[in-house]
């Protein structure tokens, strides 16, 4: 679906937009180069006329890789931190060993949203415990983690529900109804994705007009 590479490319094009106009630190760079290349596979996925699981496999190691970086640029304690590597480096694990995969490897996603949402909880527990004087309506990180929480909750129980009607489609050799449900569970997927990259894209905006307004 078309919905998906315009998803990312407008996370990239807000990320590149705020390191130019606002703050030019490395971890907004990256999300840049992340979503660019999000981007890619998942235009190279709608045009392509084969089987195209491997886009999909390739993607959640990556969006592990690229948001455990972040995260760890973003945590300030060692065990933080450390936490942010150990979440990476499960994923890529679990992939090397099933990267060979033919099928959509929802698990895959699964492991990947687990690591993501202990993250975003550490990123959580730290605002809470350092507050300061800048509002969270003018804090990116933030904007960006609450989007990351919404969407990665909302995967994680579409994928891990994705996985077992999976299996059971295949079962019962391809039944109508459980396939019709595995499509609806994909359209919101792609309404969540979608939704957090206007969110942010908006959020963008408006902190760069109020810290204009105030400079």
């Amino acid at each position: 679906m078309i919905i998906e590479p315009l998803s990312f490319f407008l996370f990239a094009a807000a990320f590149l937009f705020y390191s130019r106009k606002v703050n030019p630190a490395f971890r907004y760079k990256t999300l840049v180069v992340f979503y660019l290349v999000g981007t890619v596979l998942l235009t190279g996925m709608v045009a392509s006329t084969n089987l195209n699981t491997h886009f999909y496999n390739v993607l959640y190691p990556l969006s592990s890789v690229f948001l455990c970086n972040y995260f760890y640029t973003l945590l300030k304690t060692r065990l933080k931190k450390t936490t942010a590597v150990v979440a990476g480096v499960i994923t890529l694990a679990y992939y090397s060993f099933h990267i060979g995969n033919p099928y959509f490897d929802s698990i895959g996603y699964v492991i990947a949203s687990t690591g993501i949402v202990v993250l975003i909880f550490l990123y959580l527990h730290q605002v809470l415990t350092n507050v300061t004087e800048e509002p969270l309506s003018l804090n990116v990180d933030f904007w960006f983690v609450c989007v990351q929480l919404a969407y990665h909750l909302g995967t994680f129980a579409i994928f891990l529900s994705y996985n077992y009607l999976t299996h059971q489609y295949m079962a019962e050799e391809k039944s109508y109804e459980i396939g019709t449900i595995l499509t609806y569970l994909w359209i919101v997927h792609n309404v969540l994705l979608f939704l957090g990259a206007l969110i942010i894209s908006f959020g963008i905006g408006w902190i760069y007009r109020r810290k204009s307004l105030s400079s």
